[in-house]
């Protein structure tokens, strides 16, 4: 195992990204450099990252060659042959790097991790430190990414009902739910498991309001309708049930997802 020199321009997330799957991929002791362009012009490197200047000994990656849709992050996960979770994680900083974040409010920019790394920077930061604390972060969304992976199967064996046009999906499991609505995309995720049932309306729907479900979840379950709990903003309703009791949940899951998808068509005709 030998040591090799990375340089990279100004720390950005691509940049800062590009670095850590660097590292993930070479088996060598990786030195960092982050350096100005007119630095890098006059400078040379093994790798070189998110920059079209400078020499490079073994591998150039930079996405300012090409109109198309990618990033430097992506450029390294391509080349070494990495996987998805890797994949997926590179998906998340093109977003970033190709304004993805202009559809998104100050509420939702303030969220991004591109914020996040400005935020240590302007803090004081040294690159050195703000890469360490970035791995930890990489790393965390690597392993969750791995395991979405593994429940994508097991959330399609447990499908209980999918309407034609995606309107409901009803799931059995205790299965994420950003996982099945980034993978599936259903207007209104129906799920049930031994801790109840419950629906969630997607994020970027603001109808119809769940609120007006609650005459039919009435009419199929009079005795409990004093339980089920209705979310005041109208995205999410609910019933809660005791495991250690053996509560079973007080509507058939398919009936109510029938009923449910009715309801969901009629509001949408209506407006």
């Amino acid at each position: 195992m030998g040591k090799v020199l990375a340089i990279a321009s100004p720390p950005d997330l691509d940049a800062v990204a590009s670095i850590y799957l660097l590292k993930r991929a070479v088996k060598d002791e990786v030195e960092v450099k982050y350096l100005d362009h007119s630095i890098i012009d006059t400078s040379e490197a093994d790798y070189i990252l998110d920059s079209p200047h400078g020499k490079v000994r073994i591998k150039r990656f930079d996405h300012h060659d090409t109109k198309d849709w990618t990033c430097s992050a992506m450029k390294v996960v391509e080349y070494f042959k990495m996987g998805s979770a890797e994949r997926r994680l590179a998906e998340a900083v093109c977003w970033q790097d190709n304004a993805g974040w202009k559809s998104l409010g100050r509420d939702g920019t303030d969220n991004l991790l591109d914020t996040a790394l400005k935020s240590i920077m302007v803090a004081g930061h040294k690159p050195e430190e703000f890469d360490k604390m970035f791995k930890t972060i990489f790393d965390a969304m690597i392993t969750k990414f791995e395991e979405d992976g593994k429940v994508l199967a097991q959330i399609r064996d447990h499908t209980i009902f999918r309407s034609d046009d995606n309107e409901v999906l009803t799931v059995e499991g205790d299965f994420p739910k950003d996982v099945i609505f980034q993978e599936f995309s259903p207007q209104f995720l129906v799920k049930v498991s031994k801790w109840g049932i419950s629906v969630t309306r997607a994020a970027r729907l603001q109808l119809p309001d769940l609120n007006d479900f609650k005459d039919v979840v009435r009419r199929l379950d009079s005795t409990n309708i004093d339980r089920w709990f209705f979310h005041p903003q109208g995205f999410y309703l609910g019933y809660s049930t005791d495991p250690d009791k053996k509560e079973k949940i007080p509507v058939d899951s398919t009936v109510f997802s029938k009923e449910l998808l009715s309801f969901v068509k009629k509001q949408q005709d209506t407006n």
